[in-house]
């Protein structure tokens, strides 16, 4: 039983994080890449912006500050 927790727990957390695993990896390729493959990156990586639910995010860094 304790296996089927944490395996719900682990994907529960890969699903809330893996837009911003994305981010940073294709950031940093974006920097240190060059011709097609960072074009690809860039694409990748407005593609992660696009989806980023920024309602969410503001109320959430609203209630870290007050």
């Amino acid at each position: 039983m304790l296996y089927k927790t944490s395996f719900v727990w682990f994907r529960f957390f890969r699903r809330k994080t893996y837009l911003w695993l994305i981010l940073a990896i294709a950031s940093c390729k974006v920097i240190y890449l060059c011709g097609t493959e960072q074009q690809k990156e860039k694409n990748r990586l407005a593609v992660a912006i696009v989806k980023i639910d920024f309602v969410k995010f503001y109320a959430f860094i609203n209630d870290l500050l007050w």
